[in-house]
């Protein structure tokens, strides 16, 4: 992945999951907007994972964004039609920081 401001085409919406009160007592996880960003976004390993109702395609990516603190696994990422699922965040200290996602189709 390249590091020049240039290479960060995509604009994404970082989600995040917040947990609200449902009409039964009991709890809902909705995903609250927390904000768009400028992304370089990479396509990693595909593969297909085996379920007892299908097999889902998985397909790993990693988007580099402008470093934020606030970012955390759980996390979405919009992608145009596309969700992304964050798994985990690398940050080295320095200006960008990368989300590792995947994308799950069934």
């Amino acid at each position: 992945m390249s590091d020049a401001i240039g290479a960060m085409r995509a604009r994404v919406t970082l989600k995040r999951p917040t947990r609200v009160a449902d009409e039964i007592g009991g709890a809902a996880l909705m995903w609250v907007n927390a904000g768009d960003a400028w992304a370089e976004i990479s396509a990693g390993v595909a593969n297909e994972g085996a379920g007892y109702d299908g097999a889902p395609s998985v397909t790993g990516f990693t988007v580099r964004i402008t470093r934020r603190d606030d970012v955390r696994a759980r996390w979405r990422v919009a992608w145009g039609a596309r969700v992304l699922r964050v798994i985990g965040v690398r940050d080295d200290g320095e200006a960008r920081i990368d989300l590792i996602c995947e994308e799950v189709i069934l």
